[in-house]
């Protein structure tokens, strides 16, 4: 499970919403002025908070008829054909998922800029800490005249390289970059959860090769595996992964068996991530402190900052 970004609780809220019981978190800390940038083509988002209890979800609310787009990133999903259903290659849920961006080592104690284009167009890479809780998103369709069942999914950690030392970033959340044309920090983060099935791997170490079967998550809730499709229908499987907390660059496969055949291997398509459990962060809020403002020249266009946190 990632750690928590430094956020206030009043900055984050969750509702369960419809009987599909969709989860949602929401927050900022200003009103995005007018020329206020945010990352492009999101609503932005965060961590979450612990969701109220819900029901158990019964597959007639989370099966859909056909198979329709998923839209969880830039790009439109592909998919692999795993016995006689189509099942997306597994990617972060980027509705919910907006990883810290690595700083370069010894950066020096001063206003840091940044450039333009990754706030407009954030996507760290490498991803820090991304959302492990939300997790990888797959879409199952069944495009055939019969019924077919998933009958498992699992996580496996393909490698890990583990690290050391000090970790810096920065996140496009609240406390995000100050804007010195707008002299206004990006706002909170927000996003939703609509219609899946939500699912959770928890590995039992960190190291390469090590496995754990996806099953209902226990804290979310949701239906279990083994899944019957009939014809023409589909399912989104929301896939936590619990138990990376070691340092270090980490990569993963999924294995998915439909009609109790041998499990086929995907790979993500948003590659390998860096977990840092106790990263530096450097935020805009930390810019608008005398000392750190006498730095920064002004300037009416949009220009990006984050500044070390106090010592």
């Amino acid at each position: 499970m990632r750690p928590l970004r430094r956020l206030s609780l009043d900055s984050m809220c969750v509702a369960v919403l419809t009987l599909s019981m969709a989860l949602s978190s929401c927050g900022s800390s200003h009103p995005a002025p007018s020329g206020h940038a945010t990352p492009a083509g999101t609503t932005t988002a965060g961590p979450t908070a612990t969701p109220p209890p819900r029901p158990t979800l019964s597959l007639d609310d989370v099966i859909m008829e056909g198979c329709p787009a998923v839209e969880v990133g830039p790009v439109s999903p592909r998919y692999s054909a795993v016995g006689n259903l189509s099942i997306s290659i597994p990617q972060r849920y980027t509705p919910l998922d907006f990883p810290d961006e690595l700083m370069p080592n010894g950066t020096p104690n001063a206003p840091y800029q940044i450039p333009a284009s990754a706030v407009t167009s954030y996507r760290p890479n490498p991803p820090v800490n991304p959302s492990l809780e939300t997790g990888y998103v797959l879409q199952v369709c069944n495009q055939t005249s019969v019924r077919h069942t998933v009958t498992s999914l699992s996580v496996t950690i393909a490698s890990f390289i583990p690290s050391s030392g000090p970790v810096t970033v920065w996140h496009i959340c609240q406390d995000g970059p100050y804007d010195t044309a707008t002299k206004y920090t990006t706002g909170g983060c927000g996003g939703a959860v609509g219609q899946v099935d939500m699912l959770a791997a928890t590995l039992p170490s960190d190291s390469t090769g090590v496995s754990a079967p996806a099953i209902v998550n226990p804290r979310f809730g949701g239906a279990p595996l083994p899944i019957a499709l009939g014809p023409n229908k589909s399912i989104e499987l929301l896939i936590a992964v619990n138990g990376l907390t070691s340092q270090g660059t980490y990569a993963l496969r999924f294995g998915a068996s439909v009609d109790g055949a041998a499990p086929v291997t995907m790979i993500p398509s948003d590659g390998a991530f860096l977990i840092a459990p106790a990263p530096r962060v450097w935020t805009g809020t930390a810019c608008q402190s005398p000392a750190m403002q006498a730095q920064i020249p002004a300037s009416t266009q949009d220009t990006y900052y984050v500044c070390p946190p106090a010592s």
